[in-house]
């Protein structure tokens, strides 16, 4: 009971809940804990968000295609978290991308019901939630809006940011340099001058197919200085 109770007060969406009501839910509520070995597909892409997933343990890979597969964005998240909590309701409930085990993962699932009772039973579940959602489209919303030149270098970093989490590591861009100024819309000398600029700020590094970050906090410095960044 101690280590479970230990274990959820870490997670976003319990925190602030009194010991009392976190023990009466432990002892009423059926819990279902997943285990997933070093490689193994956790969670795929378009499956349907009918359970609120938690990693308690270990480490996710998460992967995220265009639609053409051209390019991939890739990005190591870490136990304590809440796996895509802002696709659980709205318009587009299934998971945005592939999580592929790293290492020895645990992962603890509640269904949508059983939580939507959690909420109404104890507010601080509805707060949590809602404060994790609003920081979220809160976070694409000022990094748009800081947006002032539409030059490649800004475009590039507001796409990182906002499919990347702020605790992530690892994160990486997988492409030929042919689809990435395709994707965006630019020449291939923009491209490479934009990467040129990004590596020798030592912010990214850069092959022919690929784009490894290597200071996300300094992509969020270069889109939002002066300007207060919502991330969860």
């Amino acid at each position: 009971m101690e280590s479970t109770y230990q274990t959820l007060m870490q997670l976003p969406l319990f925190q602030g809940v009194s010991r009392a009501k976190l023990s009466e839910l432990i002892e009423k509520t059926r819990f279902h804990f997943l285990k997933y070995e070093d490689g193994e597909l956790a969670i795929a892409r378009s499956e349907a968000c009918t359970h609120f997933k938690f990693l308690l343990s270990g480490s996710l890979r998460s992967e995220i295609t265009t639609y053409d597969g051209k390019i991939k964005l890739c990005q190591t998240l870490h136990a304590p978290d809440v796996i895509a909590p802002d696709h659980i309701f709205g318009r587009s409930t299934h998971y945005p991308a592939n999580y592929y085990a790293v290492g020895s993962v645990g992962l603890m699932q509640i269904d949508k019901a059983t939580f939507m009772s959690f909420m109404q039973d104890e507010p601080i579940f509805l707060i949590n939630l809602l404060n994790i959602l609003s920081r979220r489209s809160q976070k694409n919303k000022e990094a748009l809006l800081s947006i002032t030149t539409g030059d490649l270098r800004e475009r590039l970093v507001y796409w990182v940011l906002s499919l990347t989490s702020r605790k992530a590591t690892d994160i990486r861009i997988v492409a030929r340099q042919r689809d990435l100024y395709g994707y965006f819309g630019v020449q291939r000398a923009v491209l490479l001058n934009t990467l040129g600029e990004l590596k020798q700020e030592k912010i990214i590094d850069y092959t022919l197919n690929d784009v490894t970050i290597l200071n996300r906090r300094a992509l969020r410095d270069i889109l939002l200085e002066g300007i207060e960044f919502y991330e969860e």
